[in-house]
C-alpha cells in the first residue's frame, strides 16, 4: 500500500509540476453610471453617479478591480463618499456575462450622529438576463444589506450600466 501512496504522490508532483502556462491578464476601463437606492427613507434615492473602474481580466475569466471611483453623493449638506473595500472586488467574464463581488464603504460627512456604512454586493448580468454586447456595452445589478453605521440593517441595490473598454474577448464556457 505504501509504494501504490508513492506513485501516486510522485505522479501527483509530476502533474503540478508541469501545469499549462498561464494567459496574461489584459487590462479593461470600466466608465458608466451606478445608481445606488436604499430603504432608508431619508436616504432613499435614486443617487445617479458617475463611475470608473479599472479591472484585470485572466485568460480563465477571472476578474480583478484594481481601482473605482465613484462620484460623491451629495444630499443638501450632506457628503456620501463611495471606495472600494480591500480584498473585494473580484469575479468573472465569462461568455459575456459578469459577475463581481465587490465590497463598499460609504463614508458619510457632515451628518451629525451618522457612522460609516459597508456593503458587500455582488453585481451580476444574470439578475437582468441580459450579457455585454460587441461594443463592450453592460449592466450589472445586486442587491444586499448595509453592514453598521448610519445605513446599517438597510437593503441597497445597486444598477450600474457602462462599457468596458478594450472590449473584453468574450471568452465562452468550457
Amino acid at each position: 500500500m505504501t509504494n501504490l501512496v508513492t506513485v501516486a504522490t510522485r505522479r501527483l508532483a509530476r502533474l503540478v509540476g508541469h501545469a499549462e502556462p498561464s494567459v496574461p491578464s489584459r487590462a479593461a476601463t470600466f466608465v458608466g453610471v451606478a445608481t445606488l437606492t436604499t430603504s432608508r427613507p431619508d436616504f432613499r434615492g435614486p443617487f445617479a453617479r458617475p463611475v470608473s473602474a479599472d479591472l484585470l481580466i485572466d485568460g480563465q475569466g477571472g476578474v480583478t478591480v484594481t481601482s473605482v471611483y465613484v462620484e460623491p453623493v451629495r444630499l443638501g449638506s450632506v457628503t456620501c463618499v463611495i471606495s472600494l473595500l480591500p480584498g473585494t472586488g473580484h469575479g468573472t467574464y465569462v461568455a459575456g456575462e459578469l459577475r463581481l463581488t465587490v465590497g463598499l464603504h460609504l463614508g458619510i460627512d457632515v451628518l451629525r450622529g451618522a457612522e460609516d456604512s459597508d456593503i458587500t454586493l455582488t453585481l451580476t448580468t444574470e439578475s437582468l438576463g441580459s450579457r455585454a454586447d460587441a461594443e463592450g456595452r453592460i449592466t450589472i445589478a445586486g442587491t444586499a444589506t448595509f453592514h453598521r453605521g448610519y445605513l446599517g440593517g438597510r437593503l441597497a441595490t445597486m444598477v450600474v450600466t457602462g462599457a468596458m473598454t478594450p472590449v473584453a474577448p468574450r471568452r465562452s464556457v468550457a
